[in-house]
């Protein structure tokens, strides 16, 4: 077994001269036991080094062909064996928790995936590691590069293509396969080179009806209620951000702020909302353009005090290095450390020096 680049996550492997390329297995070292992902039979030193790190809590089948070395390894350091709700019955015993969309196994999130030759198959999501665990969905062939496996092996292949943007849409830097060879530090761009590379799907095409709208979960009144889709995770944009904002009556977009480096454009596409801006207030309708510019002019806030929910398309570039101001409250968010400050006292070059 050793150690990848991707803090604690550990990986062992062997040749599969038929396929031409190994096949992996997978060390998570997690706080709350340590998980294992569709683990192939160890040798001895691999054995060692798993007793070394704590043993196994938890034993992860991506897909109904990956349960490999899974129940010897579960009888010999007591593991839980866990499947998706949909291959669990296809396995070759009983598991011990089944898993769907967005539920956690040790710390790591799971992604359905659909139209794959399993309909349970699924990924892990390591968010505080932007890495992201595949069991066959994807191989690393050649090294460096990606492919989807062969068409007739998949249920539906340009469902599966689709499906896939899920991953994508996480922007990971890392990809670890359970076949082939992992990516390491140029993820996303590997999974976008795949998926734009087939003939048969449109993938920067994105659906109202897939649209993935997460919830404010937390937020103080007014903002609670609200919810974001991103769309341009999974279209493959890279230079503008695009994002469908959705407030409920009674609710708030995020307080007043203005950005130094990201132009933003808002497209009112259903209802009416009120726009708090430097100068007063404005009343949008639905068909409203409105451009907020890169300096105190560009303030902005959106309350929505109708009786209708309203929506707003929100588009700007992307900028890594974004400064973020709240002249109400007078905070700074520095975006690329998440760092948040008074914009008062000012201070002197050599203050503290």
């Amino acid at each position: 077994m050793q150690d990848t680049v991707v803090a604690r996550v550990a990986m062992w492997s062997a040749w599969q001269p038929e396929r031409e390329m190994f096949f992996n297995s997978f060390l998570l070292t997690q706080d709350g036991g340590n998980v294992a992902v569709d683990p192939l039979e160890p040798d001895d030193a691999t054995l060692a080094a798993i007793e070394r790190a704590g043993g196994i809590a938890w034993i992860v089948v991506t897909n109904r062909d990956h349960e490999r070395g899974a129940r010897d390894l579960a009888r010999r350091f007591g593991a839980k064996i866990v499947a998706s709700e949909l291959d669990a019955p296809l396995l070759s015993g009983p598991v011990d928790r089944t898993v769907r969309d967005g539920d956690d196994v040790g710390g790591a999130r799971v992604v359905a995936l659909d139209g794959h030759k399993t309909h349970g198959e699924f990924a892990l999501h390591l968010a505080d590691r932007k890495t992201i665990v595949v069991g066959d969905a994807i191989w690393g062939k050649p090294v460096g590069a990606l492919t989807m496996m062969p068409d007739d092996k998949l249920a539906d292949p340009a469902r599966a293509a689709l499906s896939l943007r899920k991953l994508a849409a996480l922007r990971p830097d890392s990809l670890l396969l359970g076949d082939g060879a992992c990516i390491f530090g140029c993820a996303t761009a590997a999974l976008w080179a795949m998926l734009e590379a087939r003939p048969d799907v449109y993938v920067n095409k994105f659906g109202r009806d897939e649209f993935v709208w997460r919830d404010w979960p937390g937020e103080p009144e007014p903002y609670a209620g609200g919810q974001t889709a991103e769309i341009g995770d999974y279209i493959g944009a890279e230079k503008l951000g695009y994002r469908l904002l959705r407030l409920p009556p009674g609710t708030a977009s995020c307080p007043m702020h203005w950005h130094l480096a990201e132009e933003e454009l808002f497209v009112v596409t259903r209802g009416a909302v009120r726009l708090e801006h430097r100068g007063g207030q404005l009343a949008l309708r639905e068909g409203d353009y409105v451009c907020f510019p890169t300096r105190s002019q560009g303030a902005h806030k959106l309350v929505n005090d109708s009786s209708e929910p309203c929506e707003v398309l929100m588009v700007a570039n992307t900028d890594a290095h974004d400064v973020c101001w709240y002249p109400h409250s007078r905070k700074v968010l520095i975006e690329a450390t998440g760092t948040m400050l008074r914009d008062h006292p000012e201070l002197e070059y050599f203050d503290g020096e």
